[in-house]
């Protein structure tokens, strides 16, 4: 494996000279037969295809491809289509210092290993054939020291051409595999073949498969799969479709093979699977909804569902049945639901201990602990303690990299979080809520007066003026005593005088998910954060 860094300083080191050079061009089949190559080699396609084993391991390369081969090596080729082939074959040999003298380096014949080894994708072909064409032409070259002088810089060239690619190359591979995970993400339940995605990235289908398992870990197809089947598992949960109209939503037309695609992924069948799974969990706590999403368990019922009540997670929790926060309506709900467990907080089971009759109950903090302790405490509960881990890992690294983002946007501007409710004005702190995930996780700058409010508290347009913050975030309800007081708002000139508001910098955000304390709500924020500050 090669370290980019380290490519050019290894290749300096080395005096590398040219033996022969061979044009391999065939309209007819062409093969090479296995030998145990007496000398190293750099082979660049130029068209067709072939077959390359070396030392017992195939390789497809095409039109682009690279391949160092290494002396001592066994190999074996053929070509792969109808097509034309052209290959150019460079022999070469090199020396590498293994001490300085005051002479200067003491060099041995052969080093070790050659820092360029194995298959490479080179994107500037038409400079590389040059290059080949011209080492080609040398060979012509009647005069010995005339010809090493030219081959030397010719492979030179070459190998700065080949490390060049090698060294920027990881992260442009990077970007045109991720190119097609998106498009697989969005996409999965179509018949999409390897040679879409592979045009897509850019690369031969043969390379794309090898780089795609080499960089995901899995093949393209078990890549897609393994989307369908994790989306099988929510719909199998969550949805009341029929197993027909689930397999014909991933894409399979045949409801068998869907079943045992999904046991072979699984281990289990799809019904044997919903009865292991789908546990009736209550939920008496809306933001625990949150929390339960992010670890992929979906409720059997709750109190506050969906867009008026809370947020519904794009759709996760539409099916999800409402029932009553407290009272005889309530209790009734619960013991016709009969479920395995039931989830709320402190102030839930201090006037409902009767419910505790019914089932199982586990009274989770809500005020009392941070929203990740309480993540890995409801994680407990359901048997999600390694997904709890994982979520919680990404969560970070996402959050991470979008603080870089928006430091790059606003810089140290300071932002404020401003909520019109009940009539009143009310700005948040840095421990709770939208101010954890806003001013600890994105690292936002506070003004110096937020950073001593823990959760929230109710201030005067006149302490607004005083913070002064470059930025204010604001959430105003639909209630007509918060739409008067904006009203009012914006018709003072005090409001008009705030440095956010002067430089169009209030920036209206929806209720969900800003307020809601949840691990998938904070998600929810991080993804959507960068947006709030990219002007149009």
């Amino acid at each position: 494996m090669i370290v980019p860094n380290d490519i050019f300083s290894q290749l300096n080191e080395l005096v590398v000279r040219v033996s022969d050079v061979d044009h391999i061009r065939r309209s007819e089949p062409w093969s090479l037969q296995s030998e145990i190559l007496s000398s190293y080699q750099v082979v660049f396609i130029h068209r067709g295809s072939a077959i390359f084993n070396m030392d017992g391991i195939s390789t497809r390369v095409g039109p682009g491809h690279l391949l160092f081969l290494a002396k001592g090596q066994k190999v074996q080729a053929a070509s792969d289509s109808a097509d034309p082939l052209a290959i150019y074959r460079i022999r070469f040999s090199y020396q590498s210092p293994i001490r300085k003298t005051e002479k200067g380096n003491l060099y041995r014949e052969d080093g070790t290993t050659f820092p360029l080894e194995g298959e490479f994708y080179i994107h500037s072909q038409p400079q590389l054939l040059h290059l080949c064409e011209q080492l080609h032409h040398s060979m012509s070259e009647l005069e010995q020291g005339r010809r090493h002088y030219r081959q030397t810089c010719l492979i030179q060239e070459l190998l700065y051409l080949a490390a060049s690619e090698i060294e920027t190359g990881e992260e442009q591979q990077l970007t045109a595999v991720e190119r097609t995970v998106e498009y697989l993400n969005h996409n999965y339940m179509l018949p999409i073949q390897l040679d879409a995605l592979s045009r897509l990235a850019g690369f031969s289908s043969s390379y794309y498969s090898r780089l795609f398992k080499k960089l995901k870990g899995i093949s393209p197809t078990a890549y897609m799969t393994m989307l369908r089947m994790k989306r099988a598992k929510e719909l199998l949960i969550i949805s009341q479709s029929s197993l027909t109209e689930i397999s014909k939503h991933l894409g399979y037309n045949d409801e068998s093979y869907f079943s045992r695609v999904f046991k072979k992924e699984t281990g289990y069948s799809p019904a044997y699977y919903v009865k292991l799974h789908r546990q009736k969990i209550v939920i008496m706590k809306g933001t625990f909804n949150g929390d339960l999403v992010a670890l992929g368990v979906i409720p059997y019922a709750s109190v506050r569902v969906g867009s008026k009540g809370g947020p519904s997670f794009e759709g996760k929790l539409d099916h999800v049945p409402r029932i009553s926060a407290d009272g005889k309506a309530c209790k009734d709900a619960l013991i016709q639901l009969q479920p395995d467990m039931i989830v709320c907080d402190s102030q839930w089971a201090k006037y409902n201990k009767d419910a505790f009759q019914i089932a199982p109950t586990a009274v989770i903090p809500y005020w009392d602990i941070p929203w990740r302790e309480r993540l890995n405490q409801i994680a407990e509960l359901v048997g999600k303690r390694k997904e709890a881990k994982e979520w919680l890992q990404n969560y970070d690294s996402q959050a991470a990299l979008a603080s870089r983002t928006l430091k790059s946007l606003i810089g140290e501007s300071t932002v404020i979080i401003l909520r019109i409710v009940c009539g009143k004005l009310r700005i948040y702190g840095v421990e709770r809520n939208i101010g954890s995930v806003l001013y600890q996780d994105l690292k936002l700058n506070a003004p110096a007066e937020v950073k001593q409010i823990k959760w929230r508290r109710t201030i005067t347009l006149e302490l607004l003026s005083e913070l002064n913050a470059d930025y204010m975030l604001l959430m105003v309800s639909s209630h007509k005593a918060d739409q008067k007081l904006l009203r009012k708002l914006r018709a003072s000139q005090a409001w008009n005088n705030l440095s956010a508001v002067r430089r169009e910098q209030c920036l209206e955000i929806e209720l969900y998910p800003w307020i809601d304390y949840s691990a998938m709500s904070h998600k929810m924020m991080i993804d959507a954060a960068i947006g709030l500050f990219v002007k149009p």
